[in-house]
């Protein structure tokens, strides 16, 4: 096809137009003015109709309903709360609760926070600082006995028990170790190893030596 010729451009376009496109608008169009019609001579009359019966028999009634007989009943329930229930609970509070809590108030702090204040700053507080220092003393006291019979008991234990042994380990047992590795424990171990020797020598004489 020879795409550089208007003519032959403008002629397929002609037969798509005429073949595939026109079709399908006729369709659309078609469809279109039923949708039309159908809201012009239908549905916009009924929902007309139906805006109208909601508005004459719910909206109106309950308008009516609300300004001549839920709203006067909600104002005159108001005012006779008011009348009845808030202006005694706020004579109650004002006149009552308030003078008797602020006479109760002044009583307990008159016969039971002020004789407490007082009796510990002037008794318990001073009393319980004076033994605590008492206890912090005697507890620096008891360390500094605790220390001194420590050092008391090692000092006694080390003259009665350490120093003997340490004197008796150098003067005794080391000496006497000395002389038992000198003249019993070598001369038993030369002669241990003599005996081996010696077995060995008669070993390999009977039998011969290992093959």
């Amino acid at each position: 096809m020879n795409t550089e010729n208007p003519g032959c451009l403008t002629g397929v376009a002609r037969a798509v137009a005429l073949v595939v496109v026109l079709p399908v608008r006729l369709v659309w169009d078609a469809f279109a003015w039923c949708l039309r019609q159908l809201w012009q001579w239908i549905l916009a009359p009924v929902c007309r109709g139906v805006a109208w019966l909601l508005h004459h028999l719910v909206v109106i009634p309950l308008g009516w309903l609300w300004e001549r007989v839920l709203a006067p009943i909600g104002r005159a329930l108001g005012r006779l709360l008011h009348h009845v229930l808030v202006v005694p609970l706020r004579w109650l509070w004002e006149w009552i609760l308030v003078p008797v809590g602020k006479a109760l108030w002044w009583v307990v702090d008159l016969l039971v926070v002020t004789p407490l204040r007082r009796l510990w700053r002037y008794v318990l507080g001073p009393v319980c600082r004076f033994v605590g220092a008492i206890l912090a003393r005697a507890w620096r006291i008891a360390g500094e006995v605790s220390r001194a019979v420590g050092r008391a008991i090692r000092w006694a234990l080390w003259n009665a028990v350490g120093r003997p042994l340490a004197w008796v380990y150098r003067t005794v047992l080391t000496p006497v170790g000395h002389w038992l590795r000198t003249w019993v424990w070598e001369p038993v171990a030369a002669a241990g190893r003599a005996v081996r020797a010696a077995a060995r020598e008669a070993r390999t004489a009977l039998f011969g030596g290992p093959r």
